[in-house]
């Protein structure tokens, strides 16, 4: 990811962006959403851990990740926007 963003700066902040005037996907080809799941929250960037550690401690305390359900989310929508194009609260 770094590499890309080194590499292809201006196609990484394309890919990111959003419509100016819909505040969605900027184009049909380009869709950008968030990694679903445990496993999305447990690293950024190789040797860079976010919520590894607290998933970790939840484990010694008896939770199972059967049992946990990450809500992960476009950060850069709105409320109203992530309901438009993912249905996001009504699933």
């Amino acid at each position: 990811m770094v590499r890309a963003v080194l590499t292809e700066r201006e196609k990484w902040i394309k890919a990111l962006s959003l419509d100016p005037v819909t505040g969605l996907d900027p184009s049909p080809d380009i869709k950008v959403r968030a990694a679903q799941g445990i496993d999305a929250a447990s690293t950024f960037v190789p040797g860079y851990w976010i919520w590894t550690k607290v998933i970790e401690n939840l484990a010694c305390l008896n939770y199972d990740t059967n049992n946990m359900l990450l809500a992960s989310y476009d950060w850069r929508l709105s409320y109203y926007n992530l309901e438009v194009r993912d249905g996001y609260f009504s699933r």
